[in-house]
């Protein structure tokens, strides 16, 4: 089983030419409750964190800093994976996506996204509930707002969403998404993991062949051909 890189996650606002790891989600896939409780907890978690980290500062103690630092990072990735098994593991909820048509209207839209706006999109996996994008700018100097684009994708595919399943004004998409750079080393491993994802789900044995996977050209020859060779 592939596992997630544990680098930092933070709200970002432009996709550029580094990496990006995407995670958005339908209304209603996650219960509030369980919800709530995972937020409450990282709350918690990261508030002791950041009194221990103010008092570290305050002794000037570097070793400490850091330490308290890591923590912090690790405690917002514990939190990333545990929400995209509450994901992967649902109980009832929405899952609009869970045909081979919904996920292709998920797909071509990030295709037209990605050629008017100038993105490269190495990966995309599409589950019952949520989708997992691995991105970047075409260009170096070019920055693409994330939230616009967000905005965009949602509201074309929640229209194509309710057209194709009759239900006409239904909310499709949740407000918030995950999104995380990728550091410079670990992209086959984050690859792997948006890939490998419909087998974490136990939905399928073989990622490769699950139907809401997509990848690259460029990703097949050079991370994919050489483990199905």
């Amino acid at each position: 089983m592939f596992t997630l890189n544990k680098t930092q996650i933070v709200r970002i606002q432009h996709i550029t030419h580094t990496p990006i790891h995407l995670t958005y989600r339908l209304y209603g896939s996650i219960p509030n409750l369980p919800l709530q409780k995972l937020h409450s907890s990282l709350c918690y978690k990261k508030l002791r964190l950041k009194q221990q980290l103010d008092q570290a500062r305050q002794r000037k103690d570097r070793e400490e800093i850091d330490r308290y630092r890591s923590a912090l990072t690790h405690t917002e990735i514990d939190h990333y994976l545990q929400y995209d098994n509450l994901l992967d593991r649902p109980v009832g909820g929405p899952a609009y996506l869970v045909d081979e048509r919904a996920k292709r209207i998920v797909i071509a839209s990030w295709h037209h996204i990605a050629h008017q706006r100038g993105l490269h999109i190495y990966a995309i996996s599409v589950m019952s509930n949520h989708v997992h994008v691995l991105l970047e700018t075409v260009d170096e100097e070019t920055q693409v707002n994330l939230p616009q684009i967000l905005e965009d994708h949602k509201k074309y595919t929640a229209t194509q969403l309710n057209r194709l399943h009759g239900t006409k004004g239904r909310r499709v998409w949740a407000e918030k998404e995950y999104c995380r750079e990728v550091r410079r080393g670990t992209f086959e491993q984050v690859l792997w993991y948006v890939l490998s994802n419909p087998v974490k789900a136990g939905l399928t044995d073989e990622p490769l062949s699950w139907v809401g996977n997509w990848w690259n050209k460029e990703v097949y020859a050079s991370f994919i051909a050489t483990r199905v060779a």
